[in-house]
């Protein structure tokens, strides 16, 4: 890349030694006018010359080969976005549960698992609630979670504190 840029150059420069020599032994009046014509248009022929050589398809290929690669990138970087939001809004699910359990006068800690819904929205699908409730707490807690969350009851699991893995 470099050679042909250094050559490129040693091309024009060579082409400007020329042109100034050929002005300087022209005899005045039109023959130095059509000589100037001349020396400029072999000058912009040399200037140009890289242009004939560039590989266009070439070029193309690579765009587009650009492109498909930023495309991937783009959707590797939305899947990672969607799996971090999933993660913040299982855990946001599981504390307002827990808010819930205190607002009753409960202690416990929760897990929600989370699905993409339509709209890429992530809905709540599952409830584990650990903690040493009453049968009577994880009714009323359980309807909670069904009223608020959506999340069935059949979806919802409660368990002794030391049980969670």
């Amino acid at each position: 890349m470099m050679a042909g840029v250094g050559s490129w150059l040693l091309s024009i420069t060579g082409a400007s030694v020329l042109c100034a020599l050929a002005d300087g032994l022209m005899p005045a009046g039109p023959v130095r006018r059509v000589g100037r014509l001349v020396c400029g248009l072999m000058l912009l022929a040399v200037i140009l010359a890289p242009l004939a050589q560039l590989d266009l398809e070439g070029g193309q290929r690579w765009l587009e080969e650009y492109h498909l690669g930023l495309e991937d990138r783009t959707q590797e970087l939305e899947r990672q976005v969607d799996e971090q939001m999933k993660t913040i809004i299982e855990q946001e699910y599981a504390a307002y549960i827990v808010d819930k359990a205190a607002e009753l006068g409960l202690t416990c800690t929760a897990r929600v698992s989370c699905r993409a819904g339509e709209e890429g929205l992530f809905l709540p699908e599952r409830a584990e609630v650990s903690g040493f409730l009453t049968e009577g707490e994880r009714e009323r807690l359980s309807l909670v979670i069904q009223e608020d969350l959506g999340i069935p009851e059949e979806e919802q699991a409660y368990v002794e504190e030391g049980e969670l893995p």
